[in-house]
């Protein structure tokens, strides 16, 4: 495989800094992302109103928001469109597609529990009430949950675990905005009673694929995350002076940023890799894990050593830094622990 970028994404990449840098908040950015960017359609097919380039190409995005730490919905959003991509029939992409990738519906993936998969896990049951399918139960955190169109939710049926439409306008949807320790991202929970959905599939393996395409575009932004810590530490390095000397001279500092710079080259290596691998099952079910996992761990540690780095001022609540931290530990928890993946990992390779 080729991990070189190339002067699309180059490009791509450019203009959605440029983007997040002139327009990073919600009401300003939302509609001009989804209509002048077309980001949240990126790797859907040109016959649903899509892009039609790969998961590389969001990827790239995706680094991009995780780098600017935005608080704009596109990780959940995004999620949503490849679960109704992938598991919702023909009928349902062109009915529900356009709409999602225009952004006049928003949504939201609530399916990013550790267990999200597993049926013995699952907090919603799928019940048949006459010719529609209804769901009980909660789940939560769910990322920019409050205030969407529509929900994409996992639920346990008598055959195992399926995703399911809702709306949450329905009766019997609530969704109520919790506290979140990433203060730049909101999460909610979801409570259903005998609430109406929609079925987009039940079929495992599709269900993987939509959590592994989930997995490797979260590592991407804590990987864009990640570099914005080593980033704001270089330069804070070279400009804070100590004894006459800039901090960045002092060998520890030096060896702090050396240690950062070596883990985000690795992650960026593995969540190339793993976007590449979007179209062979196998490949995927494997990098998918071994990523999230990396990547988490990257970010967690980038976060603390440019706390470090940067001394007293980055403990203070005025300066960013602890925004990337909260973002490192809320990303690390979501699909499950870093040591979670790697006995996901283990499992799927049969060790």
């Amino acid at each position: 495989m080729d991990f070189q970028y190339s002067g699309e994404h180059a490009a791509l990449r450019d203009s959605t800094r440029e983007f997040l840098a002139a327009h990073g908040g919600y009401e300003r950015g939302w509609t001009r992302l989804c209509t002048e960017l077309e980001l949240p359609g990126l790797a859907v097919p040109v016959e649903y109103g899509g892009v039609g380039a790969t998961l590389v190409e969001s990827a790239i995005v995706f680094e991009e928001f995780g780098r600017a730490l935005s608080p704009l919905p596109l990780a959940s959003h995004v999620f949503a469109v490849h679960a109704v991509l992938r598991m919702g029939d023909d009928e349902q992409r062109h009915r529900l597609l356009p709409g999602l990738l225009s952004g006049a519906l928003v949504a939201a993936f609530a399916a990013t529990g550790p267990g999200a998969g597993d049926a013995v896990s699952a907090t919603i049951s799928a019940t048949a009430d006459g010719d529609r399918t209804v769901l009980d139960g909660g789940c939560g955190p769910v990322l920019h949950g409050h205030g969407t169109d529509l929900l994409v939710v996992a639920a346990r049926t008598d055959d195992g675990v399926g995703l399911y439409a809702v709306d949450t306008a329905a009766p019997g949807v609530d969704v109520t905005q919790l506290p979140s320790f990433d203060i730049s991202r909101p999460v909610a929970r979801v409570a259903l009673r005998q609430a109406a959905a929609e079925r987009l599939g039940t079929d495992r393996d599709d269900l993987e694929r939509v959590l592994d395409t989930a997995r490797v575009l979260l590592a991407a932004e804590m990987l864009g995350g990640a570099e914005a810590c080593l980033a704001r530490s270089i330069e804070y390095a070279c400009s804070r002076t100590q004894f006459d000397r800039p901090i960045g001279t002092f060998q520890a500092v030096k060896h702090m940023c050396a240690e950062m710079a070596i883990e985000i080259d690795a992650t960026r290596v593995a969540v190339m890799f793993a976007a590449l691998s979007a179209d062979d099952p196998d490949e995927l079910s494997l990098a998918a894990p071994l990523v999230k996992a990396q990547a988490a761990d990257t970010f967690t540690l980038c976060a603390n050593t440019a706390t470090q780095v940067h001394g007293g001022i980055a403990f203070t609540w005025e300066h960013d830094l602890h925004r990337y931290l909260r973002r490192a530990k809320a990303c690390e928890a979501l699909f499950g622990s870093s040591s979670r993946h790697r006995a996901l990992l283990a499992d799927r390779a049969g060790l």
